[in-house]
This record gives structure tokens, C-alpha cells and sequence, in this order.
């Protein structure tokens, strides 16, 4: 009983020391600039970080171009000087391990967790402000989906909502018809 209360306060503890990866945390939606996006050059996904500690960051930038290259909405370019904007932080999995070796003399196993992880920022190719940002929020809508898939499939799909709802924001409101005011004489 011990070794189950010792196992579920450790894990408590890496919920509550949750890494950002130094990317910051505050969330920019700047949808004039976002509505102006056409073309976006996706960086590397690991932002420096060790690739053993960050998995699955090529697979998770692939299915994002994938995605956004579907959509129409944006062309997603080799190029960084190709793009409107830029693509950068982190994403992919971390692998966690939890289980009881030996207990009471009897052989154990290890469990595998997958954890998915995301803090993204699109940001302008010329000036490099944050014109977006996303961290992934996980939850249990899809179990049975990767983890690699559910990252991308967030990412892209609250960009590309977000985009959207730029477009509409920034669609100028069609005027009245334009309406004479000076006076007609109806005999002509």
C-alpha cells in the first residue's frame, strides 16, 4: 500500500512540474495579421531541446504540413525567406514509465505513457512578432488516436479555425448602395 501511495505522489509531482521548453506562455491571437498569413515555413519542432526527451517532433511537423497543405487556406513553403510566417516551438511526446519492478519479492512490470506535447508560435517572417500562439491541451476525446496525430491534428486544426475567423473578421461590410440625395425634377 506504501509502494502504490509513494507511486501515485511521484507522479503527482511530474504532472505539477509540467515544462514549457522556454517558449512563453501568453497567448497572442493577432487576427488582422493572422488573416494576411498566406504562405508559412514550419521549423524544427524541438526548439534545442534534447530529441530524446522531445519525440516524435518530425512526424508531428509533417502531419501539420499535411494538414495545412489540404486545407487550402495555407501554402506551406521549403524556405524561411519564402514564408509570410514562421512555424517554431515545441511539439511532439514525451515517454513516461511507471510501474513496480519488484514489490514484496515479486516481479514487476513497466508501463509506457505517452504524454503529448505542444507550445507553438507563428510568427512574422519580417519582424518575428508573435502573431499566434497554441499549447496543447490534452484530454481523452481520442484514445485510440496517436499521440503524434492528436498534437498535429490541434495544432493545425485551431490554426486554421483561427484563420478562418481572421478572414471573416477582416472581410470589409459591403456599403449601402450609393443613394442620390439631390432633389430630381420628375418631369424629365
Amino acid at each position: 500500500m506504501f509502494g502504490m501511495l509513494a507511486l501515485a505522489a511521484c507522479l503527482s509531482s511530474l504532472v505539477a512540474c509540467h515544462r514549457t521548453f522556454g517558449i512563453p506562455r501568453d497567448i497572442v491571437r493577432d487576427l488582422p495579421a493572422l488573416a494576411s498569413v498566406r504562405t508559412i515555413y514550419i521549423e524544427d519542432l524541438t526548439h534545442g531541446e534534447d530529441p530524446h526527451l522531445v519525440e516524435g517532433s518530425d512526424l508531428v511537423k509533417e502531419k501539420i504540413r499535411q494538414k495545412l497543405t489540404r486545407s487550402g487556406r495555407f501554402v506551406v513553403v521549403d524556405r524561411p525567406d519564402q514564408a509570410d510566417a514562421l512555424l517554431t516551438g515545441v511539439a511532439g511526446f514525451q515517454r513516461w514509465y511507471f510501474g513496480m519492478e519488484s514489490f514484496f519479492g515479486l516481479e514487476g512490470s513497466l508501463n509506457t505513457q505517452y504524454a503529448g506535447i505542444g507550445m507553438v508560435r507563428l510568427l512574422d517572417a519580417t519582424t518575428k512578432r508573435p502573431i499566434w500562439t497554441h499549447e496543447y491541451e490534452t484530454g481523452f476525446f481520442r484514445p485510440t488516436q496517436p499521440v503524434v496525430d492528436r498534437v498535429a491534428d490541434q495544432i493545425a486544426e485551431r490554426l486554421l479555425a483561427d484563420a478562418s475567423s481572421a478572414a471573416r473578421s477582416s472581410t470589409p461590410v459591403p456599403s449601402p448602395p450609393f443613394v442620390n440625395k439631390e432633389p430630381t425634377d420628375p418631369t424629365q
